[in-house]
């Protein structure tokens, strides 16, 4: 009786994002703490939703929002990247 020999390969990846533009410091009320806040567009590149939902989405999934000196919406990256979301839509599988 011939002998088989299995071999099992895993590999695990990480993802690690960069952001060189569009991130400011700002006053998160919610996190009690000066944080890294992005733009409507950067949280739309990140999570991979489309401009027009973003808010909803922001208000569901309990993102921390402020606003800009000229009135535009921030989101908390710490709150968008703790969302309970967030890995499946960082991996592309939202």
């Amino acid at each position: 009786m011939a002998s088989y020999k299995r071999t099992e390969i895993i590999v695990e990846t990480d993802q690690v994002l960069i952001i060189r533009r569009g991130c400011v410091r700002h006053w998160c009320q919610e996190c009690g703490r000066e944080t890294d806040m992005i733009g409507l567009l950067q949280a739309g590149a990140l999570t991979g939703v489309s401009q027009p939902l973003l808010l909803d989405v922001a208000r569901t999934e309990r993102w921390h929002k402020a606003e800009a000196a000229d009135g535009s919406p921030l989101i908390c990256l710490d709150s968008l990247l703790s969302a309970p979301g967030a890995s499946s839509r960082q991996d592309g599988s939202h």
